[in-house]
């Protein structure tokens, strides 16, 4: 998908999540958002905003998440940009209505 000198985004050869999924991570260990240091920030966003757009060109929309604490079952940081059927769906499709 997207390659820098210390970041990677890449489709996982087994499926996640969605019918579109790829994992952008940095080559170096980071153990979480929180270790992030900003100039690595930096570049991952960019790497991010660039498969983000790609997917929502694709599929029209997208979710971009990581976890962290006791929700973070892999130690190192990685961000997961998913679109379609599979994804969470925090509001369902069409908008919220309170």
């Amino acid at each position: 998908m997207a390659e820098t000198a210390t970041v990677l985004a890449f489709r996982p050869p087994r499926p996640g999540f969605g019918r579109e999924h790829v994992i952008v991570v940095p080559k170096a260990h980071v153990g979480s958002l929180l270790d992030l240091e900003p100039d690595l920030a930096a570049e991952m966003m960019a790497v991010l905003q660039q498969t983000a757009a790609e997917v929502v060109a694709r599929h029209g929309g997208c979710q971009v998440l990581t976890t962290l604490g006791d929700e973070q079952h892999n130690q190192h940081l990685h961000w997961h940009v998913a679109a379609g059927d599979g994804v969470a769906r925090f509001v369902p499709t069409g908008g919220w209505n309170p």
